[in-house]
């Protein structure tokens, strides 16, 4: 990080000609989050207010009625932001922090996960990985491993991370064996949004997207299961809390989904107005798909976060690289 404190961010910013780049975060807690912490690091509350602060110095901040609107080149750039699994912090304190500053954003949800009804099956790892380091409970799990024929992990860690959507039924199983209940975190914790804090998040002026049912991962599914899990998940949404509006963001990524993926729920069919991926300044095969900018990234600030982002973004122009081709 040290050479991009020496870049200047202003010229930078304009020499990639973008008049739009769209961050995205999921939560923001200053208390330690078990089911995250051994996933990504989200931003302090501090670091998260410091971010904006600076986003909002370099970009004008937009809600997505206004993306197919044309901009003046003498305005400020813009910014649509996001928030992904529709996690409680969205309702405190990320969602009073962007009123205060003036700041629309979407807040995109998992449909089997409102109201704490299940638990995604990364937060599943990140809890027994937390059991482990906390309860010391890892022998107990090799051991029961061990009986179940798996006799060459070296580190649980990193094969519980490993761990597919279509293995989840692995860490229900190992969960069970170690005295852990997802049940009960989900009752303790409500670690997302509940019924109630959505539709009063909507009616202070915040907008809601999907996010799919469960939160797979897209590539390993089949082009039913792919619509299945978006079409379904985005009619529960916008008809459960009366949307007049469909938007789509891919859960993890939207790298290998197919064309006619995007021929179907934006063109045939209009099932969404956007969908939304996580590529960075990429451009796609839609004009309504776009690609979007993780900012949790260790100790990265925006300003770090940004400045690599549009450098790497120079360094595949000549390669051809920072337009998506999908079969």
């Amino acid at each position: 990080m040290h050479v991009l404190n020496h870049v200047s961010f202003s010229p930078l910013m304009r020499s990639v000609g973008r008049r739009l780049i769209a961050p995205f975060y999921h939560a923001v807690s200053d208390q330690p989050l078990p089911h995250i912490r051994h996933l990504y690091a989200h931003k302090s509350i501090r670091a998260f207010e410091a971010d904006l602060d600076f986003l909002l110095k370099h970009y004008e901040p937009i809600d997505f009625h206004q993306l197919g609107a044309l901009q003046p080149k003498k305005n400020k750039p813009r910014m649509l932001l996001s928030f992904d699994d529709g996690l409680t912090e969205f309702w405190d304190p990320i969602a009073p922090m962007l009123l205060r500053k003036g700041v629309p954003a979407i807040c995109f949800l998992n449909s089997a996960f409102i109201d704490n009804r299940a638990l995604f099956f990364r937060y599943k790892a990140s809890l027994i990985i937390d059991a482990f380091e906390n309860q010391h409970l890892e022998r107990t799990a090799r051991v029961y491993l061990l009986g179940k024929g798996y006799t060459h992990i070296s580190s649980l860690k990193t094969w519980l991370l490993s761990l597919r959507y279509h293995e989840q039924s692995l860490l229900d199983e190992l969960a069970a064996v170690l005295g852990i209940d997802f049940s009960q975190f989900l009752a303790r914790q409500q670690p997302y949004l509940t019924t109630i804090q959505i539709e009063s998040l909507i009616q202070k002026g915040f907008h809601f997207g999907a996010h799919s049912i469960d939160h797979p991962e897209y590539r390993w599914l089949s082009l039913e299961e792919q619509l299945r899990q978006t079409v379904g998940s985005i009619e529960y949404i916008s008809n459960r809390f009366g949307l007049g509006y469909r938007l789509f963001s891919f859960p993890f990524t939207d790298y290998g989904v197919e064309k006619k993926f995007f021929d179907f729920m934006l063109n045939d069919k209009k099932a969404a107005e956007y969908t939304f991926g996580c590529a960075g300044l990429k451009t796609d095969v839609h004009p309504n798909h776009i690609q979007r900018i993780p900012m949790e990234n260790g100790s990265e600030t925006a300003e770090q976060t940004l400045k690599r982002t549009f450098l790497y973004f120079w360094l595949k122009l000549p390669l051809g690289k920072n337009r998506i081709q999908r079969q």
